[in-house]
C-alpha cells in the first residue's frame, strides 16, 4: 500500500480524534498509534462504501468521511473502528440475562431531535444454518465480556424488493432496541415505558427490520420503547413437510423467540416487560394475528395493532404446504418422492439458490395458478401436526377471537395498487385473471363442483367489471376487487368475531385514504396513480429520511404522522388511542371501539380524521352475501350438496 494511502487515513483519524471528547487521552493515543501500526501492514482492497451512513447524526463526521471514499475496504473497515471507539467510547452499556451490550447515544432526525439510544443486531437466537436449518430456533449461550451493538446485524435472505437482487446471510436472527431512556442503578430510577415490538412484512419472503425503512425517530421521539426483528423468510422461514421433523412456521417460532427475549430483557432498556404492544403490517399484521391465536405467544404481549392484514386473509395460510416444498425441489432439480431425501437436498443447497428457486415457483404454470401465486407468496404459514413446539395446529376460522388484549387493525383505501408491482414483474398478468379470472376466488369459496366455483366466479365479475374486460383501462375495478378480498373482508369480518365474542379487551378500526408525500411504498416504487396502497401508512408512522427531507415542518403530511404516532404510542401506553388524558394531546377527537358488528365504526384517516359507520358498505354487502350462500362449512356442510 502506497504510503500516502496511510498518511491520509491517520490524518482522517487523528482530525476525528482532536475533535472528540469521548476518549481520555491514554486511549487516543492507544488507539493512534493501533491505526498507523494496522495501516502500515495493509494492501489495497476493493473500494470502500457507505461508511458515512453511519454517522448521520454528525454532519461534521459525515462530511469529513465522505471525503474519503476511495479509501481502500480494509483501511475503511479500520476507520470504521476507530470512528466508533471515538464515538462511543463510553457509550451506555446494559445488561441483560445473557451478557452486556454497548450502544450508542443518538438524536432523532425529526424537528424536536430528541435524544434517545440505541442498541443495533443484537442476536437473539443461534444462527438457524446447517443442521439448525428448518429447525426452531435455538436459545443463545450467556457470554462474558461486553458486546458492541452498534451496527444493524445481517438481514435474512431474501430478493431485495428494489433491484430484485438476492441479499442476505442465514446468520440472520438480529433484533434493534431503540429507546428514550435507560434505567440508573445508582438512583433507582426506571423508565418502565411502553414497549412496541414491530413485526416488518414483505409477503413472507422478503424485508428485514433495520432502519432503512423502518427508522426509529418518530415512535421513540413519543416515549416509547421500540423493538425491530428479523425472521427467516421464504422456504428458510416457512417450508412444511407436514410432519415432525419440519413442521413449518419457522419465522413465526423466530418472532416468539424474539418475543421473550423482549420478555427477560428490555427492562434493561427502559422497557416494561407488562406493557409490550405488537404490531405490524401486511405478512406482519398477519404475524400479530397469528400470535393472537397461537398458544405458543400468550403472555408474550399485552396488545395489538395489525394493519392491512389478518390470519384470514386469503393470502395468510399455506395451501397443500408439502405440494409446494416438492415443487421447490423439482425446480432446484431434485427429482425425489421421498421427504427424507428431499430434506437432505434442500439442507445442503446454498441459499441463495433456494431463494431464487422460491422466486420461479410464482411465475410456474399449473396448480400453483392461484391466488397466492397471482401475488407472488410461495411460501406461508402452515397448519402443524399438534406436539410441544407446534405454532399453530388449528385453523384460524374456527378460534378467530384470540387472545383477550386490546386490539387495533385496519386497512389502506385503495390496497390494491400493490398489483402494479407484480405488473411490473409479469407484465401478462392482466391478461391472465382475463383468461383466468376465477383465480380471484377466495379458497374458502372454491367449491369441489366446478360449476359453482364457475358461477361465484361470474358473479364477481360481473360485479366489479359488468361486462368490461379486465385490462389497463379498467385498472381502478381490479384495485378495488384486490382490496376487498385480500384486505377488507378479512379485517372486518376478523372485527365482527371480536366485537360478537365475550372479549373485555376493545377493538379500534381505521380506514387510511391519505395520498401524501410520505405513502411508503408507492413512494419507494414510484408508483404515480393516485389513492393510498398497500403499505403507505408505514411512512407515516416510521421516518424514512428519503422521503422526509423536502417536507416543511407545517405541512399537511407532518400534520397526519404526528396524530398517527400520537395514537399508535397512546394505544401501547394505554390500550386507547384517544384515552380521555392524552400525553402530548395532538387529538381533537374521540376514536370509539367497535361495539356494534352490524354496524362498525371505524376512524377515516385522510388529511383529516373523522368517525365514521360502516366502510364501502355496498361492497361488503356483496361479500357477505356470497360468504353467506357459498362458503364451504365444516363437516361437509357445503353448498356443492345443494
Amino acid at each position: 500500500m502506497s504510503v500516502r494511502w496511510w498518511r491520509a487515513v491517520l490524518l482522517c483519524g487523528c482530525v476525528l480524534v482532536l475533535r472528540s471528547d469521548a476518549l481520555p487521552p491514554a486511549t487516543l493515543g492507544d488507539v493512534v498509534a493501533n491505526t498507523a501500526t494496522s495501516l502500515n501492514s495493509m494492501k489495497v482492497t476493493g473500494a470502500w462504501r457507505r461508511l458515512s451512513s453511519t454517522v448521520s447524526e454528525s454532519v461534521g463526521l459525515k462530511h469529513a468521511l465522505r471525503r474519503l471514499q476511495a479509501v481502500p475496504a480494509r483501511a475503511a473497515r479500520l476507520v470504521h473502528a476507530l470512528v466508533d471507539r471515538i464515538r462511543v467510547g463510553g457509550g451506555p452499556i446494559v445488561f441483560t440475562q445473557l451478557g452486556a451490550l454497548r450502544g450508542r447515544k443518538l438524536v432523532t432526525r425529526t424537528t424536536a431531535q430528541t435524544p434517545y439510544y440505541g442498541f443495533k443486531g443484537i442476536r437473539y437466537a443461534q444462527p438457524p444454518s446447517g443442521s439448525l436449518r428448518f429447525r426452531p430456533p435455538v436459545p443463545l449461550e450467556p457470554w462474558t465480556g461486553v458486546r458492541d451493538a452498534l451496527e444493524e446485524g445481517a438481514v435474512c435472505p431474501h430478493r431485495f424488493m428494489l433491484f430484485d437482487t438476492y441479499k442476505g446471510d442465514e446468520d440472520c436472527l438480529f433484533l434493534n432496541v431503540y429507546t428514550p431512556a435507560l434505567p440508573d442503578k445508582t438512583s433507582g430510577y426506571n423508565p418502565k415505558l411502553a414497549v412496541m415490538v414491530w413485526i416488518h412484512g414483505g409477503a413472507f419472503a422478503m424485508g428485514s427490520g433495520n432502519a432503512f425503512l423502518y427508522g426509529p425517530d418518530n415512535l421513540v421521539a413519543a416515549g416509547v420503547v421500540l423493538v425491530t426483528l428479523n425472521y427467516r423468510l421464504g422456504a428458510l422461514g416457512f417450508l412444511s413437510l407436514e410432519n415432525d421433523e419440519v413442521p413449518g412456521n419457522m419465522g413465526l417460532k423466530d418472532q416468539v423467540m424474539a418475543l421473550k427475549w423482549v420478555r427477560d430483557n428490555i427492562e434493561a432498556f427502559g422497557g416494561d416487560p407488562t406493557k409490550v404492544t405488537i404490531f405490524g403490517e401486511s405478512a406482519g399484521a398477519a404475524s400479530v394475528h397469528l400470535h393472537m391465536l397461537s398458544p405458543a405467544s400468550q403472555g408474550l404481549f399485552h396488545a395489538a395493532i395489525a394493519q392491512s392484514g389478518v390470519a384470514i386473509a386469503p393470502w395468510a395460510l399455506a395451501h397443500e404446504p408439502l405440494a409446494r416444498a416438492f415443487e421447490l425441489g423439482k425446480e432446484l432439480g431434485i427429482d425425489t418422492n421421498s421427504t427424507a431425501e428431499l430434506l437432505g437436498y434442500l439442507r445442503a443447497t446454498p441459499s441463495e439458490l433456494l431463494v431464487k428457486a422460491g422466486a420461479r415457483l410464482v411465475g410456474a404454470k399449473g396448480k400453483s395458478m392461484d391466488l397466492q401465486s397471482t401475488v407472488a407468496l410461495p411460501f406461508l404459514p402452515a397448519l402443524e401436526p399438534p406436539g410441544p413446539g407446534a405454532f399453530l395446529t388449528q385453523s384460524p376460522n374456527d378460534n378467530l377471537t384470540g387472545a383477550d388484549v386490546p386490539f387495533l387493525t385496519g386497512y389502506n383505501a385503495q390496497e390494491g395498487i400493490i398489483l402494479f408491482r407484480r405488473l411490473q414483474h409479469y407484465p401478462k398478468l392482466l391478461n391472465d385473471l382475463e383468461q383466468e379470472f376465477r383465480r380471484v376466488v377466495p379458497p374458502e369459496l372454491q367449491s369441489t363442483n366446478e360449476t359453482i366455483t364457475d358461477k361465484i366466479s361470474e358473479s364477481i365479475r360481473a360485479f366489479y367489471f359488468q361486462q368490461r374486460p379486465v385490462d389497463a383501462r379498467n385498472v381502478d375495478s381490479l384495485i378495488d376487487l384486490f382490496t376487498d378480498v385480500m384486505f377488507l373482508r378479512p379485517v372486518l369480518e376478523t372485527v365482527r368475531q371480536q366485537v360478537k365474542s365475550n372479549r373485555t379487551s376493545p377493538t379500534y378500526l381505521y380506514r387510511f385514504a391519505f395520498d401524501g408525500a410520505l405513502g411508503l411504498f408507492k413512494r419507494m416504487l414510484g408508483i404515480t396513480h393516485p389513492g393510498a396502497c398497500h403499505g403507505d401508512e408505514m411512512g407515516y408512522l416510521f421516518y424514512f429520511s428519503r422521503l422526509n427531507y423536502r417536507l416543511d415542518d407545517d405541512s399537511t403530511e407532518l400534520a397526519v404522522s404526528r396524530r398517527m404516532v400520537q395514537m399508535w404510542t397512546n394505544f401501547a401506553k394505554t390500550g386507547n388511542p384517544t384515552p380521555p388524558v392524552d400525553y402530548v394531546s395532538v387529538d381533537d377527537f374521540t376514536w370509539p371501539q367497535v361495539n356494534d358488528s352490524e354496524q362498525i365504526s371505524y376512524l377515516d384517516i385522510t388529511g383529516n380524521f373523522t368517525v365514521r359507520t360502516d366502510p364501502e358498505a355496498k361492497r361488503i354487502k356483496y361479500w357477505n352475501w356470497l360468504y353467506e350462500n357459498y362458503e364451504r362449512k365444516p363437516q361437509g356442510n357445503t353448498t356443492d350438496t345443494q
